[in-house]
């Protein structure tokens, strides 16, 4: 990818995946590789371009900077420093909540960072605990350009996407953010306040028992700050202002902050256990040899999100007891094992081995290496194209639907398609067919699919590097098909079967792959 070799894919979200790779010389980068179909969007490559050297001017101080970038690649894509350092939900799931003179450390630290991310011209729109790391030497903020990229109406400076789908994270969005308004530097400010309270006690101010419940709160609910420690209820309520006029900039709230005393060790001595673990997995990773089994890092597995649970406002029950962890200790961390000389171009296999093992996740651009399973779900898809739908979509030509199947469960729906071709001399015969699974959530569907799909390409030739979805194989011709290409992504497979004539064999193949991405975006997410 550009410059750099890849080394394996650790994760995988709504806009893309992330991966692990190294540069000629020798430095670890997180590169995201955006979603297919996002650079099929007209006007994407455009605002990517914008928001990657918008990007660029932001202090490294404060991010994961931005090293390179490709707007033109088939996929384009963005490589950032390789920071170490837990994300702030990983720390409090896994260890508890932070004093409140951490919590104080960090609040200026975020405030710095808004106001460099906004001096260059940007929103975050995506500031949440999985997006704040904290690294040896300081916060950092990650996830930075890609979330307003990828929204067609971001010209506009709106959060709605073209679906009506809003971009973020509901139980840290602002209230404009929430109703799909135009957005400012204040929105980010929004969310840094519930995320400041998230800090000292488990959970967001407006986490609540369900999406729409939790958007209402954003938008309606008062926040109960009652369990935020006084010397930080001023701040964390100025913030949460409903009105974004009335919400401080970054500069007035390193003011209402005030001095926060230096300190060559930033925060608790559990982040940096769980720091020195991290370089000590990476060390491990790197210098295995391709036929030793995955080591599991020995980092605490964080609890499920703090925003899964019931609203305060919809319980009468105290807030849940969460155990408090120290503040720095004088007495340092256990450091990871000795460095060795080693190459990071050995370690591509092990590396993808542990990923699927959930050893290794990456939160965000600016990756980090910590155990949260949840960081890599899956791509939820929700139906599947009518075929009439599909004749409009996938590049391939048909003179009559005959033919044509659909079968709809709870747990899914299997839908078939047929082109004859006749309409076109350049186009081969076709079918494709959807799977999709259903009935579970996220996770639970995407395993059903995953299942199916890897009893079906057992023994069949892999069709890696294709640019979209999670994996693919190639299956064995027939008297019908000429070649044809299963791909799955998430809960949903697409299997395609050409007729090759007029094509030669590479001909087919090529062209199959352009059915198979088109119909994978023909469905809905």
């Amino acid at each position: 990818m550009g410059p750099f070799n890849v080394l394996g894919v650790l994760g995988q979200g709504g806009m893309g995946r992330v991966l692990l790779a190294a540069g000629p010389d020798g430095r670890l980068v997180a590169v995201k590789q955006v979603l297919a179909h996002y650079a099929d969007d007209e006007g994407f490559r455009a605002r990517f371009r914008r928001e990657v050297t918008a990007s660029r001017k932001v202090s490294g101080a404060y991010t994961a900077a931005v090293i390179d970038a490709d707007a033109e690649a088939p996929t384009p894509w963005l490589a950032s420093v390789f920071v170490a350092g837990p994300s702030m939900g990983a720390v409090v799931g896994a260890v508890g909540v932070l004093p409140e003179d951490v919590v104080r450390r960090l609040a200026a630290g975020l405030a710095s960072a808004l106001a460099e991310i906004h001096r260059a011209g940007l929103v975050h729109r995506d500031l949440k605990p999985d997006n704040v790391l904290l690294a040896e030497d300081g916060v950092r903020v990650i996830d930075l350009g890609i979330a307003r990229a990828t929204e067609p109406g971001a010209e506009g400076d709106t959060g709605l996407t073209r679906t009506g789908w809003v971009v973020g994270s509901p139980a840290y969005m602002s209230p404009e953010q929430a109703e799909g308004k135009p957005l400012t530097p204040a929105s980010d400010v929004f969310s840094l306040g519930s995320l400041l309270a998230m800090a000292v006690t488990g959970r967001s101010p407006f986490a609540g028992s369900s999406t729409l419940r939790t958007l209402y709160d954003v938008v309606h609910a008062e926040p109960d700050l009652s369990a935020v420690p006084p010397g930080l209820r001023e701040v964390v309520a100025s913030c949460l202002a409903k009105d974004p006029a009335a919400r401080p900039c970054p500069a007035r709230l390193r003011e209402l902050i005030g001095p926060v005393a230096p300190a060559g060790r930033q925060w608790p001595s559990a982040v940096y256990g769980m720091i020195a673990a991290q370089r000590a997995d990476i060390d491990r990773l790197l210098d295995a040899e391709p036929s030793a089994p995955p080591v599991p890092a020995p980092v605490p597995r964080p609890a499920p999100e703090p925003q899964k649970g019931p609203a305060v406002a919809d319980t009468k029950e105290p807030p849940p007891r969460v155990p408090r962890i120290p503040s720095v200790p004088p007495t340092p961390a256990v450091p990871p094992d000795t460095p060795r000389s080693r190459s990071p171009w050995r370690a591509p296999r092990r590396i993808a081995a542990l990923a699927a093992a959930g050893v290794l996740v990456v939160a965000g651009t600016g990756v980090a290496l910590y155990v949260r399973d949840r960081v890599t779900a899956p791509l939820a898809y929700t139906a599947v194209p009518t075929c009439q739908t599909a004749y409009g979509k996938v590049p391939l030509a048909f003179a009559s639907p005959a033919g044509d199947t659909r079968s709809e469960t709870a747990k899914g729906v299997q839908a078939g398609c047929n082109w004859d071709g006749l309409h076109s001399a350049a186009s081969p015969a076709g079918l494709v067919r959807w799977d999709l699974s259903l009935g579970g959530n996220a996770d639970t569907n995407a395993a059903t699919q995953r299942r199916r799909f890897q009893g079906e390409a057992t023994g069949r030739r892999e069709a890696p590097r294709l640019g979209f979805g999670t994996e693919a194989y190639w299956g064995s011709p027939g008297s019908d098909w000429s070649c044809v290409l299963s791909v799955r992504e998430g809960n949903l497979s697409v299997w395609v079967g050409l007729s090759a004539k007029p094509y030669t064999k590479g001909d087919c193949e090529t062209k199959a792959k352009e059915v198979a991405r088109a119909a994978l975006k023909a469905a809905t997410r």
